[in-house]
């Protein structure tokens, strides 16, 4: 009885999920974005279709996630139609997954959706979940109520199918000993390094030296081909300049919003539950609440429902259906702070707190702020498709792009030179650079063709000027000239000498007497394993990369990334053994060859069903 009151308890996220999606169908948000190229189908797969909205989605989502990984990095190297194939291929492969996982029963209840949604922090206002955020945030990716749940849906079912599948693998012993050999294997060996630095400073360059280097490679000091261009671009942020919006139109939008609010009343509960009640804690408790001892410290101490109790009873906002009969009509009988006498349900005996009465407030002078923003977005849209048509034509053989910016009431931007490697602002992009640099720009003169930038950006561009390549004077790249000479000639120098280092220990020195020789520093590694991080990782990594030795020590000479000339000296390889481990390195052994076995049963199944599947893209 108690688990069935909690699970009414967790109804409340039912609830507002269920008005929210009544917001939307009543207010006729439920068809946002689902006219114009989002409705365009970008693959069929069994005959259910994929939207180009939901792959732009998708590839919004993508972006998000490569620019959080890698801050400072310029989206506008995240070119759409480079990352359209593998996220098309990623929706795919999750489609053709969550049908089969359908097919095999696989199901997440309408319940888990909501709790999942009440409990996500990106929709919560100090701590709980608020509607209009949910509506914000999720129109801001395109979605409606009903394809976000249906997103979040899939999703879940998704991950419950493939750990399904990873999890059905299993380990044997020899299969965990075999990796024991490999992951436990340990190497014993010496170095001793030759550093760059000293050699590099000791290098001196004569001007003819410099002068020479640069007559044999002059290709290597030429400014490379730049143009700089016009460009008209148009975005959401260009048409919402200027858009005016009446009080009317405000109020019209207010009015429709307004016929589709529940209006209901919302009480917020909290409880003592007493799953076995009897005369003498009734009493004992309604003698405290008497004496006016706080009723959440009372929560805590005798209520049986642990959850609630935890905070001081609190069982969230009610309609009027979330809680049993009995348990509503009291509630509703009470005055903000007051506690009602027991109440008898299924689940036990209660004390009942009437903490908050609320009645959703739903006025336009709260809403006037974000009904306004929208209709210019609105209208903004609309001008944007208006102007796009428009400029598409003008631009089409135009002289120049500053009649067409006139035509069109916009500006002209115009970038600093850049090469085919790119530049700031639109020059950034790929599709402009290719543009840009095109026979048909570059050398017939001609406007390119309108582009679209993605996130609803276009631009169209054409040549301001042309920029040919041309060979640096020496005085100009002189400093570049030396360093990299520099660096050649030491480059040299360290190699012959350290392969006559190298010479001396095959002939049978020892590391340590060729070190000491030179006035080197060297060192003795015993027993690293491949994740030992008490050691160099580039030396430790050449070690473990080099054959077992026969007859004697098995030697290397290798460049580190700094540019010193290491000396290497593998001497002793010991075979990992699974007895020397403790229990809970098996354990993580026998995991680690889990995931791993369960990782190539799932991409074996996925190519299974990806072969089988009738994809039409």
């Amino acid at each position: 009885m108690l688990d069935n009151f909690r699970t009414n308890m967790r109804g409340v996220a039912t609830v507002i999920v269920v008005i929210i999606g009544a917001v939307f169908v009543f207010s006729g948000t439920g068809s946002l974005f689902l006219s114009g190229p989002g409705a365009e189908v970008a693959a069929v797969i069994n005959d259910e279709q994929v939207s180009d909205l939901r792959v732009q989605q998708v590839m919004s989502t993508e972006k998000q996630r490569i620019l959080e990984q890698n801050q400072g990095l310029d989206p506008a190297v995240l070119d759409d139609e480079l990352l359209r194939p593998a996220v098309l291929q990623q929706i795919i492969t999750g489609k053709v997954l969550s049908q089969s996982a359908k097919k095999q029963g696989f199901g997440i209840s309408s319940k888990q959706i909501s709790e999942l949604l009440i409990d996500a922090k990106g929709f919560q206002v100090d701590g709980r979940f608020d509607q209009k955020t949910f509506e914000y945030v999720i129109r801001q990716q395109g979605y409606t109520s009903a394809t976000f749940i249906e997103m979040i849906k899939q999703d879940l079912i998704i991950q419950q199918f493939t750990r399904a599948i990873s999890g059905t693998n299993f380990v044997t012993e020899t299969e965990v000993a075999s990796l024991a050999k490999y992951t436990e294997q340990t190497r014993d060996y010496y170095y001793l390094t030759l550093p760059m630095q000293p050699i590099a400073d000791s290098v001196r360059l004569s001007d003819q030296q410099i002068s020479d280097y640069y007559d044999e490679n002059q290709g290597q000091y030429q400014t490379e081909v730049q143009v700089s261009v016009e460009a008209i671009e148009l975005n959401p942020s260009v048409m919402a300049v200027g858009q005016s919006i009446t009080d009317a139109q405000i109020q019209e939008r207010f009015d429709q919003e307004a016929s589709s609010v529940d209006a209901a009343e919302q009480l917020q509960a909290a409880h003592i539950l007493l799953t076995d009640a009897n005369d003498e804690n009734l009493m004992d408790i309604q003698a405290k609440l008497d004496a006016g001892e706080d009723f959440a410290k009372l929560a805590q101490t005798y209520s049986d429902d642990p959850v609630s109790a935890e905070v001081g009873g609190d069982l969230g906002y009610t309609t009027g259906d979330t809680f049993p009969e009995a348990f509503e009509e009291a509630l509703a009988s009470l005055e903000v702070d007051q506690v009602s006498a027991p109440v008898v349900t299924d689940a036990g005996t209660h004390f009942i707190k009437l903490l908050d009465r609320q009645v959703q407030r739903f006025e336009l002078s709260s809403e006037r702020g974000r009904i306004e923003r929208e209709l210019i977005n609105e209208a903004a849209t609309d001008a944007l498709v208006e102007k796009l048509e428009m400029l598409k034509e003008l631009s089409f053989n135009a002289e120049t792009l500053a009649d067409v910016a006139v035509d069109l009431g916009l500006d002209v931007q115009e970038t600093a030179p850049f090469s085919r490697d790119g530049g700031v602002g639109v020059a950034a992009y790929p599709a402009v650079i290719s543009a840009a640099f095109s026979k048909e720009v570059l050398e017939e003169k001609y406007a390119s063709e309108v582009m679209d930038l993605g996130d609803d950006r276009y631009v169209v561009i054409k040549l301001k000027e042309h920029f040919p390549a041309r060979q640096k004077a020496l005085s100009e790249v002189k400093d570049a000239v030396s360093a990299t000479l520099k660096e050649s000639i030491a480059k040299q120098q360290i190699t012959e000498q350290g392969s006559a280092l190298l010479a001396r220990v095959e002939a049978g020195e020892s590391i340590e007497t060729v070190a000491k020789a030179q006035d080197l520093d060297w060192q003795v590694a015993s027993g690293v394993k491949r994740i030992s991080n008490s050691v160099n990782a580039e030396i430790r990594n050449a070690a473990f990369a080099m054959a077992s030795p026969n007859e004697g020590a098995e030697l290397k000479g290798i460049f580190t990334a700094n540019g010193d000339y290491v000396v290497l000296s593998l001497n002793e390889v010991t075979t990992g053994n699974l007895d020397d481990l403790s229990r809970q390195e098996r354990l993580d052994l026998v995991t680690a060859v889990q995931t791993v076995n369960g990782s190539r049963d799932l991409q074996a199944y996925q190519a299974s069903l990806l072969a089988n599947a009738d994809i039409v893209q």
